[in-house]
């Protein structure tokens, strides 16, 4: 390589050298560009989706917080659980948790899904629960929002000889489709009718509930 390029007149060194520098800029740039991109996207998720919820009224005339009422629908007791729930995205992307929802557990089992409740209807009045309706919340970036969300147990849906239940679990899935899940309430009793204590700090859900599925 050295002979071949010693032989070369001046114009044709001097040629080859600028090709040889144009090629390696090339791959510099390109390079730079790959790195940028890449550690544009790490800065961009370099942050968290943190979940806070507090239990409420539920909204309509009939104000109930959480605990065990009589259905007129449906023979046996219901349990309500309306929360109000601040989901903090400090990402520089928005992100989406699919499917909230409440879950009952005794120890590492699951006893039952709640229903989630969309809307409360009183004669002409109709209020919209979750994202219009929905219960899987987009949160943009660097943002917070607070969701309105009412979950339903009814009694007559679980089996004669696994009603009982002693934790309350929320989920929701991410973006990879993998469920996330945290720990958010122990009622002290099961299916005795009458309200729930209401707890009047915020519920921080930062510890995971490792058996949900």
């Amino acid at each position: 390589m050295i002979e071949i390029f010693e032989n070369l007149d001046a114009n044709q060194q001097i040629a080859l050298i600028s090709a040889g520098a144009a090629l390696l800029g090339a791959i510099i740039g390109a390079l730079a560009t790959l790195a940028s991109t890449w550690l544009n996207k790490k800065v961009q998720f370099s942050g968290k989706v943190s979940l806070y919820a507090k239990i409420v009224y539920s909204k309509g005339e009939i104000n109930r917080s959480w605990g065990y009422y009589r259905s007129h629908n449906k023979s046996g007791l219901f349990m309500q659980v309306p929360i109000w729930l601040d989901v903090c995205n400090t990402c520089g992307v928005s992100r989406i948790l699919r499917n909230v929802n409440l879950y009952a557990y005794t120890g590492k089992d699951e006893i039952a899904s709640f229903t989630q409740i969309q809307r409360v209807v009183e004669g002409e009045k109709t209020i919209l629960l979750g994202d219009n309706e929905s219960y899987t919340l987009v949160i943009p970036a660097n943002c917070a929002r607070r969701f309105d969300l009412n979950f339903i147990l009814h009694e007559q849906e679980l089996p004669t000889n696994e009603k009982a239940f002693d934790e309350l679990i929320l989920t929701y899935f991410d973006e990879k489709n993998n469920i996330q899940a945290f720990c958010f309430a122990k009622p002290n009793i099961c299916w005795v009718e009458g309200p729930l204590r209401i707890e009047k700090q915020w519920i921080t859900l930062d510890k995971k509930f490792p058996y949900a599925r």
